[in-house]
């Protein structure tokens, strides 16, 4: 048996790739740390373990390997769209655009500490519950009796088992596992709210420094207001006056609506550096570009930003949460 993955990309290699210069590395702007560097794809945007199971006798790197399987097969479909600013013949790459977006949109960090601190405050509040009132606890005793639940013999005294829960709660976790299962489900049940927009691509012109992606790259966002700062959803998630703003590579671009034409235009400098600006709202600690030559749009009277700057703007900071 080969050695088990244990660093595991929450946002795939084969996306930044499209990110990547002609050393095959990333321009990586760091919030948290207020670096900015070069490095290969495989050494960003991964945790230990993110996707690591535990089910006996399935092995714990069994999910990575599967998408890492998935990725595979959607990824000709990428390159194509890159390169062709295209969806092809009959569309027959847009799938694979909708797979990548809504894998990247449900499974994210923001995304899963939400559900897992949401689940884990569910938790805690199920296993207080009864010790609210000793006849609360009482009635629970007496229904897991009647289902054969309750251990022969073992004590049903109120104190005891109330001493035992509040000192022990806040030790207690949704199972990482249950994260992960929500998350596979969720992708089958959002993939609609993705499929169901119109896609424009957007190219950028020659001169435009590109556009530049993050940690978190799908952005969905309201068009007239400012910059959203990295919401979980963003206000009113699946509303019709809202944007799915997703940097495919750094010469294109995909916004996604309710109504309009799937089509494909070239965009000015402005374009690239206000769509840089929203894309850049939604990132949780990192910036990823080809160069730090690109540009960003900032607050009104102020001069565009640039990527080489961007250590020194008040407004770039870590937004984990």
């Amino acid at each position: 048996m080969g050695k088990e993955a244990r660093k595991h990309h929450y946002v795939p290699r084969m996306y930044l790739s499209g990110f990547s210069n002609t050393k095959d590395q990333n321009w990586t702007t760091d919030a948290s740390t207020r670096r900015a560097f070069g490095t290969a794809p495989e050494n960003i945007a991964a945790e230990r373990d993110w996707n690591k199971i535990d089910y006996e006798g399935v092995p714990s790197d069994a999910l990575e390997k599967e998408l890492g399987k998935f990725e595979g097969v959607i990824a000709p479909g990428i390159t194509r769209v890159r390169e062709t600013a295209s969806f092809g013949d009959d569309s027959k790459d847009r799938e694979d655009i909708i797979n990548l977006v809504t894998l990247l949109a449900v499974r994210n960090p923001r995304t899963r500490d939400f559900m897992h601190n949401f689940y884990t405050g569910l938790l805690r509040t199920m296993i207080a519950m009864p010790f609210q009132d000793p006849k609360r606890w009482d009635a629970v005793v007496d229904q897991m009796k009647v289902q054969n639940m309750w251990p022969m013999g073992a004590p049903v005294d109120f104190e005891g088992h109330k001493k035992f829960v509040d000192e022990n709660l806040d030790r207690l976790y949704a199972h990482k596992n249950m994260t992960l299962e929500l998350e596979l489900e969720a992708l089958a049940s959002t993939y609609w709210f993705y499929d169901s927009r119109r896609w424009r691509i957007l190219k950028a012109r020659d001169g435009t420094g590109g556009f530049v992606t993050t940690d978190h790259p799908v952005c969905i966002h309201k068009p007239v207001a400012p910059v959203n700062y990295g919401q979980l959803y963003a206000p009113g998630f699946g509303m019709a006056d809202r944007d799915v703003v997703f940097p495919l590579s750094s010469k294109v671009c995909l916004i996604g609506r309710v109504e309009g034409v799937e089509d494909a235009i070239e965009v000015d400098r402005h374009n690239v550096a206000s769509i840089n600006a929203t894309v850049m709202g939604f990132a949780l600690k990192q910036i990823y570009s080809t160069d730090d030559q690109f540009y960003y749009t900032r607050s009104p009277h102020e001069p565009i930003g640039r990527g080489f700057t961007l250590l020194n703007d008040s407004h770039f900071v870590p937004r984990e949460g």
